[in-house]
């Protein structure tokens, strides 16, 4: 396949053979009966002559083939065997808004540490901003804003080999392990100082490596301690940024190569041309549940961050012939509660030092309450189980089920020790201390017995009552002949009135997107880059199965340094 990337070769035509089963087979899938019934008339086992400086057949625009593609092939181009421009491929538009070197999409700790690196290698750069100003920071400004740097190369790459469980290949474990080792010291240049942290270090202690994990923050985690300085670095080097700006679209030309962007300004179409690359830094997809219904592994799951996270990246990508990777992959642990006042928006949940359980819609207890989340990977895989007998998700959501003593121990929204999650950093919400005024909003579900919190659940009561009067059995014997949940957690759910509140799993962020290389430039499902196109942080993130505690934001920083050296070595479009 001649591609524009490539040194042309011969232009002597030559005799090629061609496989007409493989090309049926492959437009079959992609195009639509109609298109391949016209193939295979066109196409047989004679061999052709093309010449090598005609462009041939290209297995990306195979790739992005619509209906509308189909149609064209039937109306001839295959006799030819030519498409000349990729099929779903925004045109350039008559004149751009903007001309820039690198266009990056989003404000979180990737695209600020992409147009850091950019603007100090000389390039012009934009930023584009889907949401308004006092929102922006996508997933980063409101997450832990901790991180973590390995002290031994050799051990970062076998742990995050290890963490990946085979879902990454090693260019890019090498790529993200070399410039982890390196981070503090950039952080250092920009007079972000790195205190140790301590937790989640490592959160996986029982892989190999896993001694080289030490964990950071910018004197304190969350409260946007390492978002906050990186930004006034952004404003330092007067980078613009387009707030209210969703990107909508690639463009790209017909030689492949992405050539910049089509965004929403005023609600009107706002072409940025990209002179040198792209950079793709705008998250996952936490917030788009249809997506969530084709790639996760349970759903409905609601995302701790960013609203603005709907996937419009991978869509984009998607759109110029991206290959996706580690889709299935939330981090997603059980604890938050979603009501209509704030829906989808979920509020964090929890009860510490005091009796509960959970159960699922049965009324039956299904994990030890106190099993270690790691970040979601230790107690995803109770939770999202589909009972194929009754045909449902009998834990999605499932209930937390406490008495009068947990309930006056205090309040039970989780979070309260600084500034974490959307909820937190955005909604207004202050909790009641008691809890009352959740109980009256119908937020937690009040019984004065057992069967009458179970009817109000929708549980059969009987069956409830079975589980408590259980479980209080465990209490006084102190074991827990089910899930061996720590002694010193079992405590008798025994003082009424008895609550309860419809618990779901809670996203950090998603891990799928884009697959990329080393170099943070975007994959075609043949495993060749898409000219131009880079992504870096959660989008396509290198995290493929496993994760430790700030690895996404370790991440972020690493690849948006990783895509912008690339993107500005990338030599201008005319």
């Amino acid at each position: 396949m001649y591609r524009a990337s490539q040194k042309p070769r011969s232009m002597i035509a030559r005799v090629e053979p061609i496989n007409s089963f493989a090309i049926f087979r492959r437009t079959l899938a992609i195009c639509g009966i109609a298109a391949c019934v016209c193939i295979f008339a066109f196409q047989t086992n004679e061999e052709r002559i093309v010449p090598d400086k005609q462009k041939r057949i290209d297995r990306r625009a195979f790739l992005k083939g619509s209906a509308a593609a189909g149609a064209a092939v039937t109306a001839g181009s295959v006799a030819g065997g030519l498409i000349t421009e990729p099929a779903n491929a925004e045109a350039a538009p008559a004149k751009w808004n903007k001309e820039v070197d690198v266009v990056i999409v989003g404000t979180g700790h990737a695209g600020l540490a992409a147009a850091i690196t950019a603007a100090d290698s000389g390039a012009k750069v934009v930023i584009l901003e889907k949401l308004k100003k006092e929102w922006e920071g996508g997933n980063s400004k409101v997450s832990g804003n901790m991180w973590w740097t390995p002290t031994d190369l050799p051990q970062a790459k076998q742990y995050i080999e290890a963490l990946s469980y085979g879902l990454t290949d090693k260019e890019c474990i090498e790529a993200l392990a070399e410039e982890m080792l390196k981070l503090n010291d950039w952080l250092d240049k920009l007079g972000i100082k790195h205190t140790p942290l301590g937790i989640f270090q490592p959160e996986h202690p029982e892989l190999p490596g896993a001694a080289c994990v030490r964990t950071w923050c910018n004197g304190g985690s969350s409260d946007g301690k390492l978002w906050i300085p990186l930004r006034e670095q952004v404003e330092k080097r007067k980078i613009e940024v387009i707030y209210e700006a969703p990107a909508k679209a690639l463009i790209q030309k017909p030689s492949e190569e992405i050539a910049g962007i089509r965004a929403e300004v005023e609600g009107k179409p706002y072409f940025i041309k990209a002179r040198k690359a792209v950079i793709l830094c705008c998250g996952g997809f936490e917030f788009d549940f249809e997506m969530q219904k084709q790639f996760l592994p349970g759903w409905p799951i609601y995302g701790q961050g960013t609203p603005g996270n709907t996937g419009d990246g991978i869509r984009m990508a998607q759109s110029v012939g991206a290959a996706l990777w580690h889709m299935n992959n939330p981090l997603a642990g059980l604890g938050g509660i979603v009501v209509p006042e704030f829906a989808p928006i979920v509020i964090p949940f929890g009860i510490y030092g005091a009796p509960y359980i959970h159960v699922d819609k049965l009324g039956k207890r299904f994990m030890s309450e106190n099993r270690p989340s790691r970040h979601g990977f230790g107690v995803k895989e109770y939770i999202m189980f589909f009972d194929g007998v009754i045909g449902d998700f009998t834990r999605l959501p499932c209930f937390t089920i406490f008495d009068e003593t947990a309930r006056s121990h205090g309040p039970l929204v989780s979070g309260n020790r600084g500034k974490f999650g959307w909820f937190s950093w955005h909604s207004g919400y202050e909790w009641s201390k008691d809890n009352s005024k959740e109980i009256e909003k119908g937020w937690i579900v009040k019984g004065e017995t057992i069967a009458e919190l179970a009817g109000k659940l929708g549980i059969k009561p009987e069956d409830l009552e079975v589980t408590i009067n259980h479980y209080n059995e465990s209490c006084k014997k102190q074991v827990d002949p089910d899930f061996n949940r720590p002694k010193q957690s079992l405590i008798a759910i025994e003082k009424p009135p008895y609550y309860a509140v419809k618990v779901y799993p809670t996203m950090v962020n998603t891990q799928g997107g884009p697959r990329r290389n080393g170099k943070c430039q975007v994959m075609d499902p043949f495993g060749e880059p898409i000219p131009r196109l880079y992504t870096a942080g959660e989008l396509g993130s290198f995290w493929g199965w496993m994760y430790n505690g700030g690895g996404n934001n370790a991440e972020c920083l690493c690849t948006g340094q990783i895509a912008a050296r690339n993107a500005v070595a990338m030599k201008s479009l005319a």
